[in-house]
């Protein structure tokens, strides 16, 4: 298989997520997201949660916050 067949398997999913502002490399954000909701639902506040995250992830606090932007928004149709 070439790179091109998989763009062309995966062109659809491809232009939804760029419509939507979502990034390729998002995926590596998911366990961190995960985390995140997990510590909110469990009543942490949202700026320690961050701060953890930042030390586990080794992620800066602006990372994080973009991510969280652009992942927990509405989606586009």
């Amino acid at each position: 298989m070439m790179a091109i067949d998989l763009v062309r398997f995966c062109k659809e999913i491809m232009k939804r997520l760029s419509k939507n502002d979502i990034r390729m490399e998002d995926y590596r954000h998911v366990e961190m997201l995960d985390d995140y909701k997990q510590m909110v639902d469990n009543g942490h506040k949202k700026e320690y949660v961050i701060a953890v995250l930042r030390e586990k992830y080794g992620l800066s606090e602006s990372t994080i916050r973009r991510t969280l932007t652009r992942l927990y928004g509405p989606v586009k149709m």
